[in-house]
């Protein structure tokens, strides 16, 4: 009897159907409390991603260099994710290998020997863990680096603690031109939002790379461009003046021997002549050596144009027969390069008259206005037909390119014994 009673108060029915009740009600709403926080966790992990590609596109708009940009990269992704240590590894080609561009680690750790490894080690495609995301072109992840064979440092990662890691690859226009590399203290599984946001930011990262590699080579073809530029200024310069006065002074002192017993005074009148000839062409060189020291397109001139062309036709009435008839205005609205190419040009062209005119009259005009000048030089000598080769008439060249470079245009008319005018104008 008392267990037939106690049969019944266990199975009483309205006890049961309530029981049952209770306990849906418990399951469902330990689903919906796993529903909200894997909702929860996806919703942070979501934010925690847009806001890593956020930053990593600031760094990118506020860098100018490669070597600044890349280990700010690599700390801010770490620091947004969590992780401990992170690698760049850099595609050569060439020699079809990777090799460590930088590192950054969490600044409380210390892992002396993993970052000394960096630089100590390169990868071929498919060894170890940059040398796999590169050979397969898409992201690695390793639970835990001490056990994976293929991990080359397994060792040191486990003397200094490091475990998860993954990589990812560094895309530009479908090339893969890096690799980065990311390691944790942690055993973690793979987290397939994480690798899938960082491979969308190792594109945008390769296309950086690459522009401010070409930005690079650009640089340094400019800079060779201008070091090319700057030796031809150059070597226009010492033809324009050190070279033609030394020339004078050559011919001079030919003639000396000639006429040492013939006229003893002339030979004193001329050796002082010489005298000069050198000492100018040794300021001319002392002149020319500052400019070198100078920037490129920096320069300067010692004097305003117009004492320096007086200065010139001073020089080349003492040491020729040439007569020379100047009407030269105020140049101080010339900016120096404008200066110094219509100094060349006076200096070139009457440098010719004296060598080649055979004339007895020279004349230098220069006229300058608002943002316009004028400059021609004429003489009275044999003149030449221009329709002729003048190939090789290097002094010619020279000033047709003095002209370009400051925007102006030149002008030479000549006829056999009708003298020759230049005219250089903007």
């Amino acid at each position: 009897m008392a267990i037939t009673n106690t049969y019944a108060v266990l199975h009483r029915p309205g006890q049961m159907q309530r029981t049952v009740f209770n306990n849906g009600i418990i399951h469902k709403s330990e689903r919906l409390n796993s529903r909200r926080r894997e909702l929860e966790r996806q919703t942070d992990h979501y934010e925690r991603y847009q806001a890593l590609q956020h930053a990593i596109t600031q760094v990118i708009a506020c860098s100018t260099e490669l070597n600044v940009a890349i280990p700010r990269i690599l700390q801010t992704i770490c620091e947004t994710i969590s992780w401990d240590f992170g690698e760049v590894w850099h595609v050569d080609r060439d020699a079809s290998q990777l090799y460590c561009e930088t590192n950054w680690h969490n600044p409380t750790l210390r892992f002396p020997a993993f970052v000394k490894s960096g630089p100590e080690i390169t990868f071929r495609p498919g060894w170890g863990l940059p040398g796999r995301v590169w050979a397969d072109e898409k992201p690695a992840w390793i639970n835990d680096v001490v056990v994976d064979r293929n991990f080359l440092r397994a060792s040191l990662a486990e003397s200094e603690g490091l475990h998860a890691a993954f990589g990812i690859p560094i895309q530009a226009e479908g090339q893969i031109v890096g690799v980065m590399a990311f390691f944790s203290r942690r055993i973690l599984t793979p987290d397939r939002d994480l690798m899938r946001t960082l491979e969308t930011i190792g594109s945008q990262i390769g296309l950086f790379i690459k522009y401010k590699r070409m930005a690079y080579e650009e640089q340094q073809q400019a800079k060779k461009v201008a070091a090319l530029e700057e030796r031809q200024r150059l070597a226009r310069d010492l033809h324009d003046s050190v070279t033609q006065t030394l020339f004078s002074a050559n011919v001079m002192a030919e003639l000396l021997p000639q006429i040492w017993n013939r006229d003893p005074d002339q030979v004193r009148s001329s050796l002082d002549e010489l005298h000069a000839l050198t000492y100018a062409a040794l300021t001319e060189m002392r002149a020319l050596l500052t400019e070198l020291r100078q920037p490129v397109g920096q320069i300067t001139v010692s004097a305003d144009l117009s004492q320096r062309l007086k200065d010139l036709i001073e020089s080349v009435k003492c040491h020729s027969c040439l007569q020379i008839t100047s009407d030269i205005q105020d140049t101080g609205s010339l900016s120096c390069a404008e200066q110094m190419a219509l100094y060349r040009i006076v200096q070139e062209a009457l440098n010719n008259v004296v060598k080649h005119a055979r004339a007895t009259h020279s004349w230098v005009w220069l006229q300058v206005g608002d943002a316009h000048f004028t400059l021609k030089i004429q003489d009275n000598g044999c003149g030449f037909d221009i329709n002729h080769n003048l190939e090789g008439h290097l002094g010619l060249s020279i000033m047709q390119e003095r002209a370009k470079e400051i925007g102006a245009a030149f002008d030479l008319i000549s006829a056999p014994q009708h003298g020759t005018t230049i005219t250089v104008s903007r």
